[in-house]
């Protein structure tokens, strides 16, 4: 008796997942929840678990494959003694499943010798040891059911020096890959030759997001500074009772309550525009995402309700979010439901852009790098550090009129910030 498990509904609108890499191997024994596969949406990159305990009989879907939600991913035989296992042929009796380049899994035999099966690792831990240098294989790792966690691969980084020698061809291949486009990194220098990357993973769900976002979406983009003098001021001052609270506070916690706070005084900002209905969406609550660098690209959290919480709780919260975002162990449900979206590219070096709207949503902030600049106050001219605000709107839902007041109402929270703390303990 074999089980053929389909791919579940995963996720709020999520239709499909890109199958990143296949943890196992025809012929491979695997255990109920055992990871399987890693696969990756718009939202994140997860561990897909086995749902029961036998022997892989066939992979449906080679790595590097859009799978859609009900379609078939994998075939576990009942748990009988493995045997060498012929490979899996597809349904149209042609090629093999099995991916193509990936590793060939070779059961263990009975007394345990073979090829072993790939190392049990997060996608977290797995891309902390690609940008270590640290092969997985050989490793012991003291994570439940063997797994290897992170504290495991730092402790190969400071091993042995033979250990070391063993995983530096690894750390190249590793600093090679994060210099490639795809990484969201700088271009690949020196090159000779032209270079194809596939476009797969978060890169290709953002290109395709950015694409329609264009094409469906009117954007309207309104561009002001900020005078954020008493803003910063006001962050050095909270520094330490944030750190006595264990909390880092950048100014990214700053903006999302601000911009939460402008969202109430505007609710046609917070609204979306539902194309099949043609109904415009107010939205209730005020859940502002926030963009997230990574490797792969732009990774969105979403603080929930943040017009309702505390300065220093968001902050705690974005922190929080980052780490995950960074290392792709956010959960799926932290992305979820956000009704607005800001960027803060500042620490990049940026200014103005034109941040393209993340549908459903009805707008974005792009917020820059806060400089000191000549300005006229009182009719001299005088020192003053200037935060560039980039804001894109849907035409469809506001007019000048809202898309005006908002950022003034905007820019009056980040100018006095006091109002912000108004719900601090």
């Amino acid at each position: 008796m074999s089980y053929t498990f389909h791919l579940p509904d995963i996720g709020e609108g999520i239709a499909e997942a890109e199958i990143i890499r296949w943890l196992v191997g025809p012929g491979d024994q695997v255990v109920e929840d055992q990871p399987v596969a890693e696969i990756e949406t718009d939202k994140a990159l997860v561990e897909m678990p086995s749902p029961t305990t036998g022997q892989v009989a066939e992979l449906c879907a080679p790595e590097g494959a859009m799978v859609q939600v009900g379609e078939r991913l994998i075939v576990i035989a009942d748990g009988a003694a493995p045997t060498p296992a012929e490979p899996a042929q597809a349904s149209d009796g042609g090629a093999a499943a099995t991916p193509a380049g990936s590793a060939h899994h070779t059961p263990l035999n009975a007394n345990g010798s073979g090829a072993q099966k790939r190392p049990l690792a997060t996608p977290a831990t797995r891309r902390l040891a690609r940008e270590l240098g640290v092969s997985l294989d050989g490793l012991v790792g003291t994570g439940p059911g063997g797994r290897i966690t992170d504290d495991d691969v730092r402790a190969a980084v400071h091993g042995a020096s033979q250990a070391k020698s063993s995983t530096a061809g690894a750390a190249t291949a590793a600093a090679t890959e994060r210099s490639l486009p795809e990484s969201g990194s700088h271009q690949p220098v020196g090159l000779t030759e032209d270079q194809r990357i596939p476009v797969r993973g978060l890169r290709r769900r953002t290109a395709e997001a950015m694409v329609r976002a264009l094409r469906d979406i009117p954007h309207t983009v309104a561009m002001h500074h900020a005078d954020v003098g008493d803003l910063l001021a006001l962050r050095k001052s909270l520094l330490p009772r944030a750190e006595a609270k264990g909390i880092g506070l950048t100014l990214t916690p700053f903006l999302v309550k601000a911009t939460a706070l402008a969202l109430v005084q505007f609710p046609m900002a917070n609204a979306s525009f539902d194309d099949a209905a043609q109904e415009i969406i107010v939205r209730a609550r005020r859940n502002v995402g926030f963009a997230v660098n990574t490797p792969d690209g732009l990774v969105i959290p979403v603080v929930k309700d943040a017009d309702r919480k505390p300065l220093l709780a968001i902050a705690r919260e974005v922190e929080a979010l980052t780490a995950a975002a960074r290392t792709r162990t956010v959960a799926i449900e932290q992305m979820q439901e956000g009704t607005f979206t800001i960027s803060n590219h500042g620490p990049l070096g940026g200014n103005f852009g034109t941040p393209i709207i993340r549908a459903p949503e009805g707008g974005i902030l792009g917020f820059g790098r806060a400089t000191p600049q000549a300005v006229v106050r009182d009719g001299e001219i005088v020192a003053r550090t200037l935060l560039p605000i980039s804001y894109s709107a849907d035409h469809r839902l506001v007019d000048g009129d809202v898309v005006i007041g908002f950022c003034q109402a905007l820019i009056t929270l980040l100018e006095a910030p006091v109002q912000l703390l108004v719900e601090e303990g």
